[in-house]
């Protein structure tokens, strides 16, 4: 069995690698690297920090935005910390899973594409597939600083190698789905070409009778916290829900019976009533164009609407669990005198997913047969033995006011709110932050919170260091200055975005869209509705600049040809 890797000697093997290509960056190097002294007293002090991330969860899902799935508990969160509405991720899951881990830019960690590469891309740097060794994880430098690190649930940044899992990467504990998705039940693969693969530690495990993927996952994290004693912990929850196959307990999906029955176009206009009430976005926005290639709700049959509507009732309630999930958490730290002193942050990875099974089959190039395996009548949809999914229509109304949803840079994929509970003791912002601000900045944020130095210094000369900024001074009041000023770029399958402030320029080649810069602004315009590239050719000119520059600091390789993960249907 092999050991994980300390901090010291991650750092020495790239000190190793900067002085195979550079004596004097090797010189500059050594002289920017140093380690945080932390006496086991200061230890004792420090905040315990909870990271929970929801996958493929929709921008306005949580009760906070004015959702109608009932999610109290991080809600509560909500109203004891800060609620960020501008918080950017990727539109994939394991990209955004990269930047959370080290604190930069995706193409720099071996996830620079996501479901396979182009010929082009193969053997590129940061294209590896999982997390390379030229990264240190966020786990590893908070192990290092004298934290307990776990996670329990979805990693997707690793598979094959033992030395990628998350016990290779920094994670003292760790039971983990290795996959992107799985039945929420069992074991049963997304599509049969990929078993699903879970760990623990360094070994491959079977799964427990009467498993349910976000029961399991909370009741593990309890375990391992409730073991780490006096030591500081950082536990990262990272449930599997809501992404397919759509599944959930009976008795949450009854709660709600016929809430959607009037369909997503009525969602719509539900979500974007409820986001104006809340203050999130302004009075004259507009619903977002539904696109050509999703049909209107009433044009579909009564026996398809009843199927669809089920399904959205399964995935709310897949979300309503996660969050009592939360709760029984939450509760579980208040009997331990752990959560005064404990930070909490919930976000979703990406926007909601639009990606049927029978789109998971194609793209594995596997038999559509599988799908026959399941018992997906209507009164067990959702149950032991099903495996469905939202597709495009639902993922539509969730993403309410934005455009698209997962596998796209525009908003509706890549921004998710971000609830941040910090300590009793700290000072905190009075109202919801709308600063844009990044994925990337979780790190630097948790290590400025842990009193833990990344090796590898922000001014330094070497690549290796964090790109995000702490979030710290901001969600306790601070101007958000540094955030506006600063621009962040994206691209994935080819479709590429930059923003600056409340600026942003998107571009996508076909077959996902016209291959020419747009330009939107955010403030007046979230949905992305009006093109203003016209209107402000210069402005266009200068984004575009530096999305290019962006590209070439990150190493994007952009593809040689389509990746149809993001495609829309014919």
């Amino acid at each position: 069995m092999k050991k994980t890797r300390s901090l010291s000697v991650i750092k020495q093997e790239v000190i190793t690698r900067q002085r195979e290509h550079s004596s004097s960056r090797f010189k500059a190097l050594l002289s920017s690297l140093f380690f945080a002294t932390v006496t086991s007293a200061f230890a004792a002090e420090r905040p315990n920090i909870v990271m929970i991330v929801l996958d493929d969860a929709g921008y306005s899902d949580l009760g906070a935005m004015g959702s109608e799935i009932q999610t109290p508990n991080i809600d509560e969160l909500a109203d004891q910390g800060v609620l960020l509405t501008q918080f950017h991720v990727t539109p994939n899951c394991s990209s955004s899973r990269a930047s959370l881990m080290t604190g930069m830019d995706h193409h720099r960690t071996g996830i620079g594409s996501h479901a396979g590469t182009t010929e082009n891309q193969k053997g590129k740097p940061g294209y590896e597939g999982y997390l390379n060794n030229r990264v240190i994880s966020l786990a590893t430098v908070l192990r290092d600083a004298g934290y307990r690190t776990m996670m329990t649930g979805k990693w997707h940044l690793g598979n094959k190698n033992p030395e990628t899992w998350p016990a290779g990467r920094g994670f003292d504990d760790s039971y983990a789905l290795l996959n992107g998705g799985a039945s929420h039940w069992d074991n049963t693969p997304l599509f049969p070409s990929k078993p699903s693969t879970f760990v623990e530690g360094h070994k491959v495990v079977e799964l427990p009778k009467n498993f349910y993927s976000s029961d399991f996952f909370t009741t593990k994290l309890i375990n391992y916290i409730e073991a780490s004693k006096e030591q500081p912990f950082f536990a990262f929850l990272s449930f599997t829900a809501p992404h397919n196959p759509l599944h959930a307990p009976e008795d949450v999906i009854k709660k709600y019976k016929a809430v959607y029955d009037q369909g997503w176009d009525v969602l719509q206009e539900s979500r974007l009533k409820s986001l104006k009430e809340k203050g999130f976005i302004e009075a004259n926005v507009k619903a977002q164009p539904r696109p050509k290639w999703i049909p209107a709700w009433n044009t579909l049959d009564k026996k398809a609407q009843a199927i669809s509507a089920r399904d959205m009732e399964v995935y709310a309630a897949m979300i309503d669990r996660a969050d009592e999930n939360i709760g029984r958490l939450i509760k579980r730290l208040k009997q331990l005198g752990k959560y005064d002193n404990t930070m909490f942050l919930v976000f979703s990875d990406n926007g909601p997913s639009k990606t049927t099974m029978e789109d998971y089959i194609k793209l594995s190039n596997g038999d559509i047969k599988f799908l026959e395996t399941f018992n997906n009548a209507l009164g067990n949809r959702g149950l032991p033995g099903s495996n469905t999914d939202i597709g495009p229509g639902w993922a539509y109304g969730l993403a309410a006011p934005l455009r698209l949803m997962k596998g796209y840079q525009t908003q509706g994929g890549v921004l998710s709110p971000l609830v941040i509970k910090p300590p009793a003791n700290w000072k905190k912002a009075a109202k919801p932050i709308s600063t844009p601000v990044h994925v990337m900045d979780i790190m630097p944020t948790l290590l400025e919170v842990a009193a833990a130095k990344h090796p590898f210094p922000q001014d330094s000369v070497t690549s290796l260091a964090m790109q995000g900024l702490a979030l710290n001074k901001l969600i306790q009041g601070g101007n958000g200055n540094a955030f506006e000023q600063r621009g962040f770029g994206g691209e994935l399958f080819g479709i590429r975005a930059y923003r600056q402030g409340q600026w942003k320029i998107f571009k996508a080649p076909a077959p996902y869209g016209t291959d020419r810069w747009q330009l939107y602004d955010l403030t007046t315009d979230p949905g992305e509705i009006v093109d203003l590239a016209k209107k402000y050719p210069q402005r266009l000119k200068a984004l575009a600049k530096s999305w290019q520059s962006y590209a070439a600091i990150n190493g994007v390789v952009e593809p040689n040809k389509p990746i149809h993960y993001a495609k829309p249907p014919e």
